[in-house]
């Protein structure tokens, strides 16, 4: 199995793709549950957020980098 094989499988995966969702609903819930004054904290969520974010826009481009490379191909 490649790399992307693997990674396309992980995203396909109902059991990682609920995770991700509860790690992001986590994070939301302590910024919108946090009191006025915790800006650290907030700022420290966000960056946890983004994090996530960008793990997750990362592994959908391994993912779909063959598909490109595939299709680069039939144009060609």
């Amino acid at each position: 199995m490649t790399r992307q094989e693997a990674i396309r499988n992980l995203l396909q995966s109902q059991e990682f793709l609920d995770v991700m969702d509860e790690l992001r609903e986590n994070q939301l819930n302590s910024i919108r549950y946090s009191e006025s004054h915790e800006t650290v904290e907030r700022e420290r969520y966000y960056n946890r957020l983004q994090a996530i974010d960008e793990i997750m826009a990362h592994l959908e481009s391994i993912a779909r980098d063959s598909d490109i490379k595939d299709k680069a191909w039939k144009i060609l």
